[in-house]
């Protein structure tokens, strides 16, 4: 089979069902594409006009000069066999169907789904569906989708990556990278796979170099071999994998049946092969986002000896019983480190692991910055934690200090910060910082990174 480039890259659109109405499932994707700036060709196809949203339509795919890159096809599922027929006479060789009722529903939507699969077979044309919302391509703003989860912010373009099974998770998926500011670079839903696998768009994201991390919902692992090769290939390429698996109980996979045609248990074992491929498996898309701030920051996390920098003793102590039950070490300093500490703390701090820093920190607010900064660049930790609370009145000359902190990929920082400014917050995230507000959230995100 062909790369899937002249797909998800495609320079020439045709929007098949195009409506004047940028709110129906056909004028969606051009009022996207007109309102983002798609720097490619795009037709509008409507039988009934020859003007959509102020561009020039065509009556059919037949009428077109040239054949167009992609077929976006919005139309009832009655008419999209036939629709299809005519663009691969025309020399059209990617598609995308929106529509449902394939073998999602009944016998007959199975009859209709195994029709739709014979018309590709021999050729390397390319159908993406149905019964999916279609996929976005921020590098050159290719909406060939009508998700409502953009309808009032443009996504900010960046390295993070989708594809999944549900269309309307990665709907939510894509509000969250939204409220986190974090860049996407394509979002695809592969619906009921008849032609296209999550497989096959794994690899493609693989070797997509505006890709850095691959966010995946599955329901169904299709081709077990093929997968897992295109996660290895992922993993060569320095391409953290994170997923959510749906479907692992009788009543989750009767539910991903009706969803999308899935059998989640066709035998493959997809947690040997997410042990294989090193991916992280998530519960949530809040889980799953954070994971992708964390390597979106380019941090890794090599080892589990965690240095500890703490505001209150207490939480100190909550966080050296949490993270050791968690399999991490808070190891003593080494004498050397000892000794460059020293000088920096009250006569109140004890020196050792964690350092409570003490109220004497509202005096000294540069103590926080110049303590981590030791503990940075001693090397004798593979991440450091930082906890705060509250500290209103020198809240701007912390957060300053935190955002000055000397970085080192090899050695992350995370903050928690109780009761934290949350503009302060935002901020030292958008440095590669990690930001959290309790102990636990932080300490199960660390212990999935750890190598």
């Amino acid at each position: 089979m062909k790369s899937l480039t002249s797909l998800f890259e495609a320079q020439s659109v045709a929007v098949v069902g195009a409506s004047d109405d940028p709110h129906k499932l056909g004028g969606r994707p051009i009022a996207y594409m007109k309102r983002l700036g798609y720097q490619g060709q795009l037709i509008p196809i409507n039988p009934k006009t020859s003007v959509v949203q102020g561009l020039a339509a065509k009556p059919s795919l037949e009428a077109l000069d040239a054949p167009v890159d992609l077929a976006v096809i919005a139309t009832p599922e009655k008419f999209v066999e036939g629709i299809i027929k005519q663009g691969l006479a025309c020399g059209i060789k990617n598609f995308v169907v929106f529509a449902s009722g394939y073998a999602e529903i009944n016998e007959e939507g199975i009859n209709k789904q195994q029709q739709l699969e014979a018309l590709f077979k021999g050729t390397d044309a390319r159908l993406l569906g149905p019964n999916c919302l279609g996929f976005i391509n921020t590098e050159t703003q290719l909406v060939a989708s009508f998700t409502t989860a953009m309808e009032h912010h443009p996504l900010k373009a960046g390295g993070l990556s989708f594809a999944g099974h549900s269309g309307a998770l990665g709907a939510y998926w894509l509000d969250k990278t939204i409220r986190a500011n974090l860049g996407v670079s394509k979002w695809i839903s592969s619906g009921n796979e008849v032609n296209i696998q999550l497989a096959d768009i794994v690899e493609y994201l693989a070797r997509d170099p505006q890709t850095a991390v691959i966010c995946l919902y599955i329901e169904e692992i299709r081709q077990p071999e093929k997968f897992e090769q295109a996660l290895l290939l992922a993993k060569q390429q320095g391409k953290p994998v994170i997923a959510m698996k749906g479907g692992k109980t009788t009543a989750g996979a009767r539910a991903t049946q009706a969803h999308t045609a899935s059998n989640p248990f066709n035998g493959a074992d997809y947690q040997a092969i997410f042990d294989n491929t090193d991916v992280i498996e998530v519960a949530s898309l809040s889980e799953m986002i954070r994971y992708s701030e964390f390597y979106l920051g380019e941090n890794q996390l090599l080892g589990q000896r965690i240095g500890l920098v703490s505001i209150s003793g207490g939480a100190g102590v909550m966080l050296s019983d949490q993270l050791t039950e968690a399999g991490f070490c808070i190891s003593d300093f080494s004498d050397d480190l000892c000794q460059k500490v020293r000088p920096l703390l009250s006569d109140f701090s004890a020196l050792q692991n964690p350092i409570d820093l003490t109220a004497a920190l509202v005096a000294e607010p540069d103590m926080l910055k110049n303590v981590t900064n030791e503990l940075i660049e001693s090397e004798e930790f593979d991440a450091i934690v930082i906890f705060m609370g509250l500290m209103d009145s020198i809240a701007d000359k912390l957060a300053a200090g935190v955002i000055e902190l000397k970085k080192n990929p090899n050695c992350p920082i995370f903050l928690i910060w109780m009761g934290g400014q949350k503009q302060l917050l935002v901020k030292i995230s958008e440095t590669g910082v990690m930001v959290f507000e309790e102990i636990p959230e932080l300490v199960a995100l660390m212990s999935k990174l750890a190598k």
